[in-house]
């Protein structure tokens, strides 16, 4: 056959593909295939294909063999990547994307890279440019943060220099060690040569206890530094950067009361020479900025100087320009209810004290619901409890046709919302504080409505999801995040200790409950605490462990407010893998809505929904009066 036939073929196999008639395109590439074995796009072709029909397993042969054929083919490594993502094999998804990077740099190739390492801990170097593309997609914001740290740690704690580091920190613990004695002959330079790990102190809290062990070590030397007068100005970047992680991370780290009485000092002097005018050392307020916010601090605009490094002034703009910009946004934010029950006040006043989440960067936008977060729509949106911000903003950035009213019972937190919307140049989202209980008084209607992780901190959960879906108009669709009584038994486990000890919500006690938690044994119900992200920032460990006001869940129970409300369920939002472990364990079509076999998979696996139930719910377009619970 000629050239000019196949490539007729060739052509009228990808028309049927783009026209949607997957089947009979496959048929004709499989057709293709057996006249010119050799054509590498065609094999690319009926891999893609494959993967349109839900077959990425089966796709990944012709891809492969695509590859084989033309190693540069830039659509076969996506579609590659892709497949074995679908497939649970993220290494391999990786390896793919990072091969499809040094052909072509497409935003769709950085979203599936970032998607690729966000399940992935590393346990040897991976190579391929793996680590230089983890670092620009933290620093470009290719995810949010908090997806990319877990695997920025497990890369960070591969330097041969941090493992030593890591293993004489946690040897000495509780004890400070001193820089020779940490970090050898190199000193710090071992860790503040290691751009992955200054990057991510300066975006998300660290992750692991062995690292907080050694930047616990190098604060205290920090603050050795500080007294003493003389410093290695080529690590004051470095100082910085963990100067940040400490605010970013709201001062989480364990602070004896020698270090505290010395921190107070360092404090007391830096005042003083704000006070008299006197300059300083940029290291004082890098220093303190570890210890405590600078904002806080008598005169603390003063300690802008155009002169030190910039290194220093962003630690100057976090730790003094945005409180600053938070407290003046604060005052112009609209009240649209009262705030007057017991379990709102109180809830409201432990947000006040610690915003909830703190985070510094946005990442790419959030998987849509179902039909509902279309960026071409212009419907009317509802976040009802969105504390600082975080997913409202992603929401706003996705739909900007969407109008979005973010709620909360906190100013502190619609304060931090409203700064990071500024810095993101988000229009489309209106910022007020209110009570959801309340709302029905404000006479708006919906077509989407987040509530999670909202509901459970009422005293009445049902009344208040029931408040929402008044709110919701027919046809509309509404996210709920509610905690699983099954999930969270480690999280009973500390609550039991706390009360035993007496610990108050305070960041000392909280520093302290840490301690006992990171010192609980191995494989113990208490210890699996801290290996949630929450255990590692004051504000997130204080709404996980020492909340004023938590409800827990179980599906039956859900299901029977979804009878008794004529409320649809649409499906829970869960990772892959998850969702392949259920439909092995149920394999038919039907079982992925259905809550009862939902709950037998939990009761089987316990930790199903680690951090709550998220889950889609939808009323019917015919609006029918609800019956009580």
């Amino acid at each position: 056959m000629s050239d000019t036939a196949l490539t007729d073929l060739f052509r009228a196999a990808v028309a049927q593909h783009q026209a949607g008639a997957l089947a009979e395109a496959e048929r004709r590439y499989r057709h293709l295939i057996s006249l010119a074995p050799a054509h590498a796009e065609t094999h690319s072709r009926l891999g893609a294909a494959l993967m349109a029909q839900g077959k990425p397993a089966e796709a990944i042969g012709p891809i492969e063999r695509a590859l084989a054929l033309q190693p540069d083919l830039f659509e076969a490594l996506g579609n590659l990547a892709q497949a074995h993502l679908a497939t649970g094999q993220p290494e391999q998804a990786i390896h793919a994307s990072s091969r499809a990077f040094t052909i072509r740099q497409t935003p769709q190739g950085k979203a599936l890279f970032a998607q690729s390492v966000k399940v992935v801990r590393f346990t040897a170097d991976p190579g391929g440019g793996v680590r230089q593309l983890l670092l620009r997609a933290l620093a470009e914001g290719w995810a949010r943060p908090r997806e990319l740290t877990g695997a920025c740690i497990s890369l960070i704690t591969l330097n041969a220099a941090v493992k030593d580091c890591i293993r004489r920190a946690t040897a000495a613990w509780p004890a400070r060690l001193g820089v020779a004695e940490l970090c050898g002959p190199s000193g710090l330079a071992a860790l503040a040569n290691d751009p992955l790990l200054c990057r991510l102190l300066e975006t998300d809290p660290v992750t692991d206890i062995g690292l907080e062990h050694v930047l616990t070590s190098v604060r205290y030397a920090m603050l050795a530094s500080a007294a003493g007068g003389a410093y290695d100005e080529s690590l004051l970047g470095f100082y910085c950067a963990v100067a940040r992680q400490c605010f970013i991370n709201e001062y989480v780290f364990s602070l004896d009361a020698a270090e505290a009485e010395q921190a107070k000092r360092l404090r007391a002097d830096l005042e003083a020479a704000l006070e008299a005018g006197t300059r300083c050392s940029p290291l004082w307020p890098v220093v303190a900025g570890a210890y405590f916010p600078l904002h806080t601090l008598a005169d603390a605009e003063r300690l802008f100087d155009p002169s030190w490094p910039q290194s220093v002034q962003a630690l100057l703009a976090q730790q003094i320009l945005e409180p600053a910009e938070e407290r003046r946004l604060a005052a112009t934010l609209p009240a649209l209810t009262a705030i007057d029950g017991a379990v709102s006040r109180a809830v409201r006043d432990q947000y006040e004290e610690n915003p909830y989440p703190r985070w510094a960067a946005a990442g790419r936008l959030e998987q849509a619901a179902p039909g509902e977060r279309q960026s071409q729509q212009s419907v009317d949106v509802l976040i009802a409890g969105c504390g600082t911000g975080m997913s409202a903003i992603d929401f706003a950035r996705q739909a900007p046709q969407a109008r979005v009213l973010a709620i909360d019972l906190s100013l502190a937190s619609l304060s931090y919302a409203k700064r990071m919307a500024r810095t993101l140049s988000i229009a489309n989202i209106e910022m007020a504080q209110a009570d959801l209980l309340k709302l029905d008084s404000i006479g708006r209607q919906f077509d989407f409505i987040d509530s999670s992780g909202v509901l459970h901190h009422l005293a009445d959960p049902w009344q208040g999801w029931r408040v929402l879906l008044s709110l919701l108009r027919a046809g509309g669709t509404m996210q709920v995040g509610l905690y699983s009584e099954l999930a969270r038994q480690h999280i009973v486990a500390a609550r039991a200790l706390i009360a035993e000890r007496g610990y108050r919500p305070i960041p000392e006690d909280i520093r302290r409950c840490r301690e006992d938690i990171m010192a609980a044994a191995d494989g113990s119900l208490l210890k699996s605490v801290a290996l949630a992200d929450d255990f590692y920032a004051t504000s997130e460990c204080r709404d996980m462990l020492f909340h004023v006001q938590e409800q827990r869940i179980t599906l039956p129970e859900i299901q029977a407010f979804l009878a008794a409300n004529d409320v649809h369920f649409a499906g829970f939002n869960l990772e892959p893998p998850m969702l392949r472990r259920f439909a092995a364990r149920f394999p038919e079509p039907a079982a992925i809505g259905d809550l009862d076999r939902w709950h037998v998979f939990e009761t089987e696996a316990p930790d199903t929904f680690a951090g709550m139930y998220q889950f889609w719910v939808r009323k019917p377009r015919v609006d029918r009066a609800p019956n009580s619970r």
